[in-house]
């Protein structure tokens, strides 16, 4: 799972955000600016996170002038769009769902959102496959034409 943010002028980058949050600022420059990262529902892991980012961002608002709020969402692919449809400023989503989004493949239906960036990775997200021993199972490539 990592966390995105689309490039653009109007977007932060993460260098940015992180000199900003890290430097006093005058009392102009510390006015009031919000930013959002989309998360998933309410009870999953994309929104604890998420909360997590934003209190450590808000903690010293007073300091750096950024508001963070968390808006619960439908996950990875409903983030990206979102980003890309400039109405998030950053978002959780799973790397299959960045790798898809970039390439415009399977739910992006060949709209490539080719400037997608990662910001930074939560957790890495292990698989293990079991199989029986007489189904002759020994490497991924002996899955091909098996039901899984």
């Amino acid at each position: 799972m990592k966390t995105f943010l689309k490039s653009s002028a109007s977007r932060l980058s993460l260098v940015a955000a992180a000199l900003v949050l890290s430097a006093p600022l005058s009392s102009v420059q510390a006015q009031q600016k919000f930013m959002t990262i989309g998360t998933g529902g309410v009870t999953g892991v994309y929104y604890v996170a998420g909360g997590a980012i934003c209190r450590l961002i808000n903690k010293d608002r007073a300091k750096h002038g950024y508001r963070c709020t968390v808006e619960s969402t439908g996950g990875s692919v409903a983030n990206i769009n979102t980003i890309n449809g400039g109405d998030l400023d950053f978002g959780v989503a799973q790397s299959d769902a960045q790798f898809n989004a970039v390439k415009g493949a399977k739910a992006f239906d060949g709209k490539a959102v080719p400037d997608l960036r990662a910001v930074f990775s939560l957790h890495p997200e292990p698989l293990t496959l079991v199989a029986r021993k007489e189904a002759n199972i020994k490497s991924l490539a002996d899955l091909k034409g098996k039901r899984v």
